[in-house]
């Protein structure tokens, strides 16, 4: 990021990134906590997990309300205004992958009150690829990272198809053995919720593509847009 004449525009724009990068930590640790809250059948975990999205709900409407001020008081342009608009949305889909951690949390607290089902284990693969994808997408927009953030934009696949493998195993182990389905369906559930994230996680990829190249990939299908000359702004 250039210094600029007003170092005031830099200080806000600094306080406007830490407040992101709370808010990711904080996102994280809450997805984190859902999962072992699954994993460990510990129920403390998942209410923490769901206690603490309120916490992520204020730190978004904190950047908003600072990311409007940054708006009125400088109105940047170019890379300026596209490092503010571009964290805003960043801010936006971290709130949105608490809500899913929550919601995670949420399932995982309904599956401890029943018996254990050795299939939880299948739901492993899931979220490590959700979590490698938000660690690298969040590890994109700090370094600026454009190459990065189009590589784990690209791996959102392997995330959709992991769930996709899921969804049916679990399907099958439903036709199969005629037992109580209720575990199995928040286990499906689950599964979306972590492929949701992923898409945030690609959402976050193609916000710091964006700010760093003045390029909106959000629809483009192919490798295209990834390797053409940056658009003006």
């Amino acid at each position: 990021m250039q210094d600029h004449i007003l170092s005031s525009f830099d200080q806000d724009l600094g306080s406007l990134r830490e407040q992101v990068l709370i808010m990711a930590s904080s996102a994280r640790k809450n997805l984190a906590c859902a999962m072992r809250g699954l994993m460990e059948r510990d129920t403390d975990l998942c209410n923490a997990a769901i206690a603490a999205d309120q916490d992520v709900n204020e730190l978004e409407k904190s950047i908003d309300r600072l990311g409007m001020q940054i708006l009125l008081k400088f109105q940047p342009t170019a890379q300026d205004l596209r490092q503010v608009m571009g964290t805003i949305r960043i801010a936006n889909n971290l709130e949105r992958i608490s809500d899913q951690a929550g919601s995670i949390a949420k399932r995982a607290r309904a599956i401890n009150l029943l018996p254990e089902m050795p299939e939880i284990s299948l739901i492993q693969p899931v979220y490590h690829l959700c979590a490698r994808n938000l660690e690298a997408g969040l590890q994109a927009f700090i370094d600026g990272d454009v190459e990065s953030a189009a590589l784990i934009r690209q791996k959102d696949k392997e995330l959709d198809a992991a769930e996709k493998n899921l969804d049916r195993a679990l399907i099958q182990v439903m036709e199969a053995r005629h037992s109580p389905i209720e575990g199995y369906l928040h286990l499906i559930f689950i599964a979306r919720f972590l492929e949701r994230i992923g898409d945030h996680c690609k959402n976050i990829c193609e916000d710091t593509i964006f700010i760093e190249k003045a390029e909106d990939v959000r629809f483009d299908k192919t490798k295209r847009a990834e390797t053409a000359a940056p658009a003006s702004w």
